[in-house]
This record gives structure tokens, sequence and C-alpha cells, in this order.
């Protein structure tokens, strides 16, 4: 892989910074293309979920990308995953990754990842846009109370616009040096010792229905393997996991 050239663009606020890369891929950018926002206004999650995106509080990143080698499906998340999680830890706070693409510190999500593609018919990839959204400080009037249980921040302390600079450095750093080495997957073992679940029981929701199971831990491609109840082991690349 040649090396990822970054061109970073600040903005206030936008919409979706998934969006607006998306749209800008399919136009031709070239990958490195790198949207960071303090806000967002329609910020979204795997699923089709909202994601809390408040002013200043946040950072909120969406890469475009073009690979070209061929990857597991989950690689791009999961890559991203561990840049995140390290560059969290460089400030002393532990974290652990719930899969395929939250970030949890103590219990509680603190930061989510939505990567979106577009392949070509031979399974290349013609864009990927890996969006990263984080919970860098507490809002001012706290999280939302469908979210005050479940939702957490990386630092306790007022927003801080340095800190918050320092952080995106360091997480393009991270993010940058994996990317630079695929199709090595130099990354796995990372993802792997912050897998948080192994072990415990889980409801996986398919499009066919939900089945219960123990998941065991993941598999050279990321997938998440389940020991289910009916005596099958399978590794799960779709659907939603709920750990119970």
């Amino acid at each position: 892989m040649p090396s990822l050239p970054y061109k970073l663009h600040t903005v206030d606020s936008v919409k979706s910074t998934n969006t607006t890369v998306k749209a800008l891929a399919k136009e031709g950018v070239p990958e490195g293309y790198v949207l960071a926002a303090a806000s967002q206004t329609n910020g979204r999650g795997r699923l089709n979920r909202v994601f809390f995106s408040p002013k200043g509080t946040g950072l909120y990143v969406s890469i475009l990308l073009r690979p070209s080698c061929l990857l597991p499906p989950y690689a791009l998340t999961c890559m991203s995953a561990v840049a995140l999680a390290e560059t969290i830890e460089d400030y002393q706070v532990e974290c652990g990754i719930k899969w395929v693409n939250d970030i949890y510190i103590h219990g509680k999500k603190a930061a989510g990842i939505l990567t979106e593609s577009h392949l070509n018919q031979d399974g290349s990839f013609d864009y990927a846009v890996v969006g990263i959204g984080v919970n860098l400080f507490y809002p001012e009037n706290g999280f939302p109370d469908k979210l005050s249980e479940t939702a957490t921040a990386v630092f306790s302390g007022d927003p801080d616009e340095e800190l918050r600079k320092q952080f995106l450095k360091r997480l393009l750093a991270r993010f940058k040096r994996y990317y630079d080495q695929l199709p090595s997957i130099a990354f796995y073992e990372s993802y792997r010792d912050r897998l948080i679940g192994s072990g415990r029981r889980v409801l996986v929701s398919e499009p066919d229905g939900v089945r219960y199971g123990i998941a065991s831990g993941i598999d050279r491609s990321f997938r998440l393997i389940v020991q289910f109840d009916d005596g099958t082991e399978n590794a799960v690349d779709r659907g939603e996991i709920e750990f119970l």
C-alpha cells in the first residue's frame, strides 16, 4: 500500500461527516481527504442509529480511503478501533472494544465507528469512508436521558480545544501507521486483546431472527465466534450483538 496522504479540512458544523465525504468520494476526490467537525446535526451510527454529536465536546471525523488491496469486511473498522483505543490510552484512560465498532470506558460507550464503502465488481474498493465519533468531554447539561446510563466521555474536565486538536493529530498518526501496512493485518492482536465480552452470553439479532449463545473471541477475519445454544459454532459477520 502507498503511504496515506492526509488533506485535513475542519468545519464548525456539518450534517454528517460521513455523508459529506461519501459525496466527495463519488466525485473522485483522492484518498486521504479528512473532514473533522466540531458538531453534527445528523450524525449517524451503525444500523442507521443517531449518533449524538453536540458542539464543542466531541470529535467527529471521516477519512476517505481507496485501498488497493482486498480486505476482510470489517478490517478497516477494526483497524480504526485499535488506532482510537491506543490514542485514548495515551492519556492513561483504560478502554475496551465491543465488537465490532464501539469503544467502551468503565462499561459505557465513549466512541463509535461507521465504515461505509463501495466495491467494484471484482470485490476491490472504489472507496471507503471511515467515520469516527468520540465523546471527548461531557456535555454541559449532561447526556440526554436516553443516553445518560450508557454513554461516557474520555476526559472528565472542561472542553479544551487544544486537547481536541492534539487528540486528532495522535489519532490520524496511528491510523496512518496501520493503514500503510495493509494488507498486513498488523492490528489483529491489539484488537483481539482489547475485545470485551468474551465468555459472556450474547443475543445475536440477524435478518432471519435472533439466537442466543456465548461469545468466545474473533477469527482472523474479525468475525465474532459464538457458541450457540443449539450446539453450533458460527463466525458472525452481520447483525447486531447484545451482551447479556
